[in-house]
């Protein structure tokens, strides 16, 4: 008789989850005890320190004055792959035209690396650069290898600039992959 009480309370045993939690503390000392311990002081304090550590972040700037600092190099990109690819063809390149190309195209790069760069982390805007920059890669290989040669210093500019915004944006393994 006492070998069959141990095998029902062994499989008494078994049957019972063993990862079962029991709460018995009532939430009003539960309250006290988390109080009387500081964490929320705790808490407040790390999220003061938190605000004031990006308070004084030089470099937590906004999305307009990241944008700035994007076009700069963009446009001085874009400026040299003009000079090259009129001097490729043996092109005489003046600085009234030249400047005037440059001038026009900023504006443009300003507004396309605003929008962007403010949802650079997305995964659909990842997505979208890396299909981006597959499309302006292989379409600027087309246009070297297919296209006249005013077609080539009227497009190649602009191409290679953009194909090397999404590049430089993209997270490493889709650029990469792009090249």
């Amino acid at each position: 008789k006492r070998k069959m009480v141990n095998s029902t309370q062994k499989r008494q045993k078994k049957n019972k989850p063993q990862n079962e939690v029991i709460d018995d503390i009532p939430e009003e000392e539960k309250l006290r005890l988390i109080k009387s311990t500081g964490l929320f002081n705790k808490l407040e304090a790390e999220n003061e320190r938190r605000e004031q550590i990006d308070q004084n972040d030089p470099f937590n700037y906004g999305f307009t004055f990241q944008a700035f600092l994007y076009t700069i190099p963009l446009c001085a990109v874009y400026s040299m792959l003009d000079v090259v690819v009129h001097r490729q063809y043996n092109e005489d390149v003046s600085f009234i035209p030249f400047s005037a190309r440059v001038i026009k195209m900023a504006p443009i790069i300003w507004i396309f690396v605003y929008y962007t760069n403010k949802h650079v982390n997305k995964n659909w805007i990842q997505l979208l650069m890396f299909l981006g920059s597959i499309l302006c890669g292989s379409h600027l290989i087309w246009v070297i290898n297919k296209a006249s040669y005013y077609g080539v210093m009227r497009r190649c500019p602009s191409l290679a600039t953009l194909w090397v915004y999404f590049i430089v944006q993209l997270r490493l393994l889709p650029s990469v992959l792009s090249l």
